[in-house]
């Protein structure tokens, strides 16, 4: 195949990578000048979707490898306590309060101000923030243990399990706990556009994981123990990561001398926002599968949990692609670079619509002879509509994950919370009245309608308006 034979949005897609291959390379670029700190930008956002991608396939890999390990040694009642405290971390993820997120921009806005002092302070505040937080969590969790009625919360029969389902419990959250201000070192690296060094201590921490629950494994221990091996190896890494930045940057060192009340309290106000969208996002679009077993049955689940994984693919494509935008958005924005950001936001939207596009549209045509082969004709059997809604879907949702990168850089907040809520409220109401006259596919073209006319269409309106209250000066913290 040639470049003349592939479709235009493709096409222009391909040319531009061609043209940007020559940034992927780890000598840094001279950043004195405009052209410098761009093809600056675009080397350490190249590296990191590389590396990014690595790091999940390294996890997937993992994963593929220690389920049959840990199933055949735990059996299924502890095997079920595992997968449910995995489950969990999930969840864990929302009681920072959104405060990472916030240190990434801040840090990114600091850095794009070539302002040290600044970023140490963030890094200082949000540690002491987090450790705060972590603390709160941990003293909660504490006086809880010993009343929580652990057998009956993971629905477990066995001795064994009876034993260990709590102590697992107490590893995981402990772990989480010390992870959550160790992970200021993380967003630090991502608001520096370091993606890529938290990608390969990612990776390494996983592949040491699954060692050590191997040793754990041999050596016959009980699930705590798998736990804190499989929670514990990332858990290193991320403390290592943190050493390694202050050791070749000391002067990103923190101290208590740094911990500024004002950058602490812009830290906590931001994340609040950041929390209400991610908390908006969640119930939209988590609430599909609740909506389906409440008005149709567990069955129809599995046919729209197995088309939306194989819809997984164009999705992780374009994240991998885009999510490095972010902090080079913000660092971009601080110097007043708009011209950069605009240009390279139509990029991202025509990448998202290329790449989206055209894996989605393949696998509409060929999803249903792909599923049979995959989990078996007999296990699900998806419609074609619902099939063809979950590509709309993915192409939409690509361009606005293009658009919400740019409005994080920006830092626009208020705006994304109030359509988000909107947005979530209308597709609840839209998926419970359309899947009792569509079926499964009801709940996808409820998301359809209302993020496209309360998340793409405002946004469309706003972009103009942003875009020129940016080119009347640069960001504000």
């Amino acid at each position: 195949m040639t470049l003349s034979s592939v479709p235009a949005p493709l096409h222009a897609s391909l040319v531009q990578l061609r043209r940007r291959a020559h940034l992927l390379r780890l000598t840094p670029f001279d950043t004195a000048t405009a052209e410098g700190r761009s093809n600056e930008r675009f080397r350490r956002a190249s590296l990191s979707a590389a590396t990014s991608l690595a790091a999940k396939g390294i996890a997937l890999v993992t994963t593929a490898v220690s389920v049959p390990l840990t199933l055949g040694y735990l059996g299924s009642d502890r095997f079920g306590v595992w997968m449910t405290l995995s489950a969990l971390i999930a969840l864990l993820g929302f009681t920072d309060l959104g405060i990472g997120n916030s240190l990434l921009n801040g840090v990114a806005h600091a850095a794009g101000r070539d302002d040290r002092s600044q970023v140490r302070a963030y890094l200082s505040s949000g540690i002491v923030m987090l450790l705060v937080i972590a603390a709160a969590f941990g003293l909660v969790f504490a006086a809880t243990y010993w009343l929580v009625p652990w057998a009956r919360v993971f629905n477990v029969r066995s001795a064994a399990a009876l034993d260990e389902a709590g102590p697992a419990a107490a590893v995981l959250v402990a772990c989480f706990l010390v992870a959550m201000p160790a992970g200021a070192f993380q967003q630090v690296r991502l608001g520096l556009q370091q993606g890529y060094v938290n990608s390969m201590f990612v990776g390494g921490g996983n592949i040491m994981g699954l060692a050590l629950v191997v040793v754990a494994i041999q050596m016959r221990l009980g699930l705590p123990w798998l736990v804190l091996a499989m929670a514990g190896a990332p858990l290193l890494a991320t403390l290592v990561n943190g050493f390694a930045l202050v050791a070749r940057s000391p002067w990103l060192r923190p101290t208590r001398h740094d911990v500024n009340f004002a950058v602490a309290r812009s830290l906590l106000r931001v994340g609040l926002l950041f929390l209400m969208l991610q908390l908006a996002v969640a119930v939209a679009f988590t609430s599909n599968s609740i909506i389906i077993a409440a008005m149709i049955g567990p069955s129809a689940v599995a046919e729209y949990a197995v088309v939306s994984k194989l819809f997984m693919i164009p999705t992780l494509l374009v994240g991998f692609a885009l999510g490095p935008l972010w902090p080079a958005y913000r660092e971009a924005l601080s110097r007043g670079d708009v011209q950069w950001v605009r240009r390279t936001f139509r990029r991202s939207i025509r990448l998202s619509l290329s790449v989206a596009g055209l894996v989605s549209a393949t696998l509409v045509v060929i999803g249903l002879p792909l599923i049979a082969v995959w989990v078996g004709a007999s296990s699900v059997q998806p419609s074609f509509g619902l099939v063809l809604a979950i590509g709309v879907w993915t192409v939409l949702s690509a361009v606005g994950d293009a658009v919400a990168m740019l409005l994080n850089g920006a830092q626009v907040m208020r705006f994304q919370v109030v359509i988000a809520v909107l947005m979530a409220t209308t597709n609840i109401l839209l998926s419970v009245a359309l899947v009792s006259r569509i079926g499964v596919a009801g709940v996808v073209w409820g998301s359809i309608i209302a993020y496209s006319a309360l998340e793409l269409v405002p946004v469309a309106v706003y972009l103009p308006r942003l875009f020129a209250r940016l080119e009347s000066g640069p960001a504000q913290a």
